[in-house]
């Protein structure tokens, strides 16, 4: 990544701005989304945003003065929705046609399916798919179709580096590291948590353990026991924390982001049946989340998978200590013994041992997080990494007018097949 950043440069006066099509496949959330829209906005290019359904995402989008069209796309195993995901896909190709970008970024599966096949009406474009997740993977079918329209991709862009590794080792053609950034600054760690902790009425030494997180139900195999963001790894840890710190309380901040309430009605059931219902919190959203980390001692996240996290970022630059679980990108923000404590996945006694030895240590607690706050300034600064994201487009855009050139003087066209950039 040092590489990269070192790298990384904004446009020279030579150099015409970019125009650049985001697609995401989501309209709800997505913050990493929309900080790096308006990131490469700011620097000059002219983005445009396509998204699979109106919602907030669009209208903070709108309101920052990007152009947002609404494309219903989407996968589907449904034969009666094809016709209407067909329509569609053709109106996103003929989008991608009166727009002719230089570059066309999707992020999210249903998105990167979608431009990969409607890309193929405007094969001068650079064709990159930014990964955030790898969930996907562990289902057949989503798998099978990922890796048979892999080839359509100029660059994969992994948002940590295990998902770039696990990519190149799939077959990308090319793959990079970029991390979603955002506004490192706009959290401050001398924010006051006693409104947070009023609110519930706890004392200001109360020790306060707290999971930030979506909640995302779903049918995959590999995730019946525990959830993806393992909220049923946080719950049962917490009887074993209670046992060694009686007084300390959990919250459980977030919900839903798409559902009807079952899922958290069975966690919240999950807490009753371990006996700790008057200890464990479910706060539902919030939007005063630096109030919320301020007034939390620990952060933990104990995901079954997972990228570098945005959660555990912002814990960071609130100097949280954390705990989190040793999957995917996490080891790119929690350091172990460094910037917090890394976990085996699904183990609640492990989870347990680990927020129970900072909260005994508040000192290693405070140290950890004052080194993360300094790493995750550096790292996950939305300026560096939206200037990460650009110069791997000028990058391959360079390599892939190299490429023609040679074609249309009858060589051979090298552009770099399996090259990394990570």
């Amino acid at each position: 990544m040092s590489e990269l950043l070192k790298a990384a440069k904004a446009p020279s006066e030579s150099e015409r701005p970019l125009r650049v099509l985001q697609v995401a496949g989501t309209s709800v959330g997505g913050d990493w989304f929309h900080d790096q829209v308006n990131g490469l906005a700011r620097r000059g290019h002219v983005v445009r945003v396509v998204l699979p359904g109106p919602g907030p995402l669009g209208d903070r989008l709108r309101a920052s003065g990007i152009e947002a069209t609404i494309v219903p796309f989407g996968l589907t195993r449904r034969a009666r929705e094809l016709p209407q995901l067909s329509a569609a896909e053709f109106r996103l190709l003929r989008l991608i046609r009166a727009f002719r970008p230089d570059v066309i970024h999707a992020h999210l599966l249903k998105a990167v399916i979608s431009c990969r096949l409607a890309s193929i009406s405007c094969s001068r474009s650079l064709r990159v798919s930014q990964i955030p997740g790898t969930v996907h993977l562990h289902s057949p079918i989503l798998r099978w179709l990922d890796r048979m329209t892999l080839f359509r991709d100029d660059v994969v862009i992994g948002s940590c580096r295990a998902i770039a590794d696990q990519y190149q080792e799939m077959g990308a053609r090319r793959v990079a590291v970029s991390y979603y950034g955002c506004d490192v600054h706009r959290l401050d760690p001398q924010t006051s948590g006693v409104e947070f902790r009023r609110e519930f009425g706890l004392a200001m030494g109360t020790p306060a353990i707290g999971m930030v997180a979506h909640m995302y139900p779903t049918r995959l195999r590999a995730f019946q026991q525990a959830g993806v963001k393992g909220h049923e790894v946080f719950l049962d840890a917490a009887p074993l924390i209670l046992a060694r710190t009686p007084g300390a309380h959990m919250f459980v901040v977030g919900d839903e982001l798409a559902g009807d309430g079952t899922y958290r009605r069975a966690l919240e059931a999950r807490a009753a049946a371990l006996g700790v219902a008057g200890k464990v919190h479910f706060t539902g959203h919030r939007h005063d989340i630096a109030t919320v980390l301020a007034g939390l001692d620990i952060v933990v996240n104990p995901s079954l998978e997972e990228s570098a996290c945005y959660t555990m970022v912002e814990a960071l630059l609130m100097e949280r200590g954390v705990v989190a679980s040793n999957v995917g990108g996490l080891p790119d923000t929690v350091q172990h013994g460094s910037t917090g404590l890394l976990v085996p996945p699904a183990d609640p006694a492990a989870l347990a041992a680990a927020v129970t030895e900072l909260i005994a240590d508040p000192r290693q607690r405070r140290e950890m997080g004052r080194r993360g706050r300094l790493h995750c300034l550096h790292q996950f600064d939305i300026e560096a990494t939206v200037a990460t994201v650009e110069n791997i487009y000028l990058q391959a855009l360079s390599d892939l007018q190299q490429a023609r050139f040679l074609r249309l003087r009858g060589g051979p066209a090298d552009y770099p097949i399996g090259e990394s950039d990570v």
